[in-house]
């Protein structure tokens, strides 16, 4: 008999707790948001009421989807305003929780719309659900506006799908007080509810409605109307209605294609609900199917081409196809269009869709129904039907022609000029800058002409025919753009990182010696000189000597350009081990198809420039590079040789320069090019010797160098000079001479009998080879005497 009271006292608690559950659910019950509070700073601020909880580390806010708790990136801001803006009016009342205070201090049931509870968290990393027991959590204080909402063991946190302002889940994580900002703190905004009513919003532009809906809004308060693609909200009676009532959106309406005559037809590609179906004439059978069509092609063939025929869109106009010469003929709801001449041809006009949170979606309708896409069960007929709603399957948007061969271009505009392993056709001297040239004149107009399209589809139809590349990668002097920033991999300057820099397509410091180990596609990498060492995960890749190099392997492609080097010495994360670009470094990453940035186009470097300073009518540089130097263009390369009594330094006209070898560069313009390649030069003797990285020069090493200048007193003699106190550094790849050994403090030098003149320095090496800028920042070639200039970052007086 106990027994039998027992359950049945059990049963009549849960009942109870049951009906408690659904009788308290009338509280939200036609409700909507009417006032939307700042969030409460203390416990004792926090009284029986509703509430919208947001989750701080997240930015989101918790809504219950059924009873399951989700967090939503609503209001992509910190500022409660928006939060306002956003709530109050707002009749989705799943945000809403009801917060009632036990007679245990500071423990609170929460509430949600379903009447059911935020339930005791009994596993780490649980994801919550509402449920009908009623449960109290702790609330308490963390600072600010931030509270830690916790149960028996954890606090309720946040997990979202991926970082901040993303959806996620509501879950029970930290055993321990979260911080004020973490993913544990939870902001508690007061709200208070009012009976809600339904009205119609009808948006109007220029006396037509393009769409109608009904929803729900809060009584007593001004209805707010909602955003739609295409549609620019003017104005509208922001009046408190009532049941029923209408409210007039004045819109005006800016639609993504132009209607156009049958004389002078404007093209479109139209496409119909998600992916890329596409109407097309399918002449066969005079209908208008509708298709997954790439939006990268060739060309966009004429099937899927149709123009507005008309003079307005709002009010009248015929779909034309380019290929069939036909009009689209819409004949009823669930029935397949079909291709007709005009006198048969369908009239139609635009309205709005739907579907929110899109870029330039409309629909189109002849005011029975809409376009639609459908795929009949059975009939094997994808195509074009009609429909009696605006939504996702009656939204179009618009491809202009040129789109298609534009897409198809954009994969090669980005290859610079002279990479492998491509294409054969782009590979050829002067086609992919042909192809750029094409693609410019289409993306930069507008209103592209039926020529230039014309001219871009040429070229894409020889890529498309083209063959794959048929260039062997060997050893050999490369530069390196990386495929995501269009960037060189360069030297960072006085440092033995690399990042990418622009405009390096004839720096020394953007070669790269892909050197063979000896073993088939395995190579040690070197720029200026230095091995590019072992590679780590995330890591800067460091340059370094031999003994630290790392080898290896490359894989080269045939049709895309899209080179991937890996570092193979161990297989620890060998796949994180990808040259790769992050933050401009050059880190070790991995390497999948989506990683351009691990993604390389090669190059093959030819030749550097040189930048020479004019002195009195001639130009001059200095210049000791890691590779051998076939020949000059630009300049006369000359070795130099101390004589006897080592004040003097005898110039030698040389026509190749071995590698780390030093020449003094004399010229008149100003830059010099110097082709990468064997030196036959034969060289005796050269005292320039140099550096190919930065040297660092102070007080105590300062006697150590001579550096290329000009004479003070006499700006028509150069010589090498001691360095100046303004002078910091030695540049890369730049001569010197040693001067521990000799006594003078400048040598002057000997072209065949005519001997430069020496006295003070006024620059050093930085000075004849870094460029010139007059006060007002413009670059100056022949810099006036008397004049006030700027060089490195230092003035100067000529």
């Amino acid at each position: 008999m106990k027994k039998i009271t027992f359950l049945l006292t059990l049963l009549a608690m849960v009942v109870c707790n049951v009906r408690s559950a659904f009788a308290d659910d009338a509280k939200w019950t036609d409700k909507g948001i009417a006032t939307f509070g700042e969030a409460v700073t203390s416990l004792d601020n926090l009284n029986d009421g509703f509430y919208v909880l947001r989750n701080v580390g997240r930015k989101t806010f918790v809504k219950a989807e059924g009873e399951a708790l989700k967090l939503k990136p609503v209001v992509k801001s910190t500022n409660f305003n928006d939060f306002k803006n956003f709530f109050q009016g707002n009749a989705d009342v799943a945000y809403v929780f009801y917060l009632k205070k036990s007679a245990t201090g500071g423990k609170y049931t929460i509430q949600g719309k379903t009447g059911n509870y935020v339930p005791n968290s009994t596993r780490k990393d649980e994801s919550l659900s509402l449920n009908a027991t009623e449960y109290e959590y702790t609330i308490e204080h963390i600072g600010g506006s931030s509270f830690g909402l916790k149960s028996d063991t954890y606090y309720l946190d946040g997990k979202a799908y991926d970082g901040n302002y993303m959806e996620g889940s509501v879950v029970s994580y930290n055993e321990t007080l979260p911080g004020e900002n973490s993913n544990g703190a939870y902001q508690l905004y007061p709200v208070t509810l009012d009976a809600t009513c339904t009205v119609n919003f009808k948006y109007t532009v220029n006396n037509h409605v393009v769409f109608a809906t009904s929803k729900k809004v809060v009584t007593n308060l001004a209805p707010s109307a909602d955003n739609y693609p295409c549609l620019t909200i003017t104005g509208y009676n922001k009046d408190v209605i009532t049941e029923g009532g209408d409210v007039v959106v004045n819109c005006t309406m800016t639609l993504p294609f132009e209607v156009s005559s049958i004389e002078s037809p404007k093209y479109y590609a139209i496409k119909l609900h998600t992916g890329n179906r596409m109407m097309v004439a399918d002449e066969a059978n005079s209908e208008v199917a509708c298709y997954d069509v790439s939006t990268s092609l060739v060309e966009l063939p004429e099937q899927n081409q149709w123009a507005f025929i008309g003079t307005d869109a709002l009010e009248s106009f015929k779909l034309y196809n380019k290929a069939a010469k036909k009009y689209l003929k819409s004949s009823g709801s669930g029935t397949i269009a079909t291709l007709v001449d005009e006198a048969e041809a369908s009239t139609f006009h635009v309205m709005a869709t739907q579907v929110q949170n899109m870029t330039n979606g409309f629909c189109i309708s002849n005011s029975s129904y809409y376009l639609n896409y459908q795929n009949p069960e059975g009939t094997n007929k994808p195509g074009v039907y009609g429909y009696a709603y605006p939504d996702q399957g009656s939204t179009c948007t618009i491809f202009t022609p040129a789109s298609f061969p534009l897409n198809y271009a954009n994969d090669w505009v980005n290859v610079p000029e002279g990479a492998i392993g491509g294409k054969a056709y782009l590979e050829t001297a002067g086609n992919l800058t042909a192809l750029k040239n094409a693609y410019n004149a289409v993306k930069n107009n507008a209103n592209p002409t039926e020529e230039e399209i014309s001219a871009l589809v040429t070229i894409n139809k020889a890529i498309d025919a083209s063959e794959a590349s048929k260039v062997t990668f060997k050893e050999g002097y490369y530069r390196l753009v990386n495929r995501k920033d269009h960037n060189f991999l360069h030297i960072v300057e006085g440092n033995n990182i690399m990042n990418t820099q622009e405009a390096k397509d004839k720096a020394v410091g953007s070669v790269v010696y892909f050197k063979s180990t000896g073993e088939e596609g395995k190579y040690n990498l070197m720029m200026e000189g230095m091995y590019l060492g072992t590679v780590a995960k995330s890591q800067n890749i460091v340059l370094g000597n031999e003994g630290s190099k790392g080898t290896y392997s490359v894989v080269f492609p045939t049709t895309d350009f899209a080179t991937k080097i890996q570092e193979i010495s161990t297989d620890n994360e060998k796949n994180y081990h990808y040259l790769h670009v992050n933050g401009g470094n050059a880190v070790g990453w991995e390497a999948g198809e989506g990683a351009p940035a691990s993604h390389w186009y090669v190059v093959p470097a030819t030749d550097i420039e040189v930048d020479m300073n004019t002195v009195e009518g001639k130009s001059y540089a200095t210049a000791y590079l890691p590779f051998a130097v076939s020949s000059v263009s630009g300049a006369e390369a000359y070795t130099g040789a101390l004589n006897v009594t080592k004040d003097q330094l005898d110039m030698t006209k040389v026509e190749s320069v071995p590698a780390n070898q030093g020449v003094v560069l004399v010229g008149t313009g100003n830059k010099a090019t110097l082709t990468i390649g064997e030196a036959t030069a034969n060289i005796a003797s050269n005292d320039l010797v140099g550096t190919n990285t930065k040297v660092t020069v102070n007080n105590a090493n300062r006697a150590n160098y001579l550096v290329f200048g000009k004479n003070k007193d006499n700006a028509s003699e150069v010589g090498f000079f001691k360095p100046s106190a303004t002078v910091a550094s030695i540049p890369a790849n730049k001569a010197y001479l040693n001067a521990s050994a000799l006594t003078p403090g400048a040598i002057v030098m000997n072209f065949g009998g005519n001997v430069t003149g020496v006295n003070t320095v006024v620059l050093g090496e930085n000075g004849v080879n870094a460029p010139v800028y007059d006060l007002s920042g413009r670059r100056v070639v022949a810099p006036v005497k008397g004049g006030v200039y700027i060089q490195n970052g230092k003035k100067f007086i000529k």
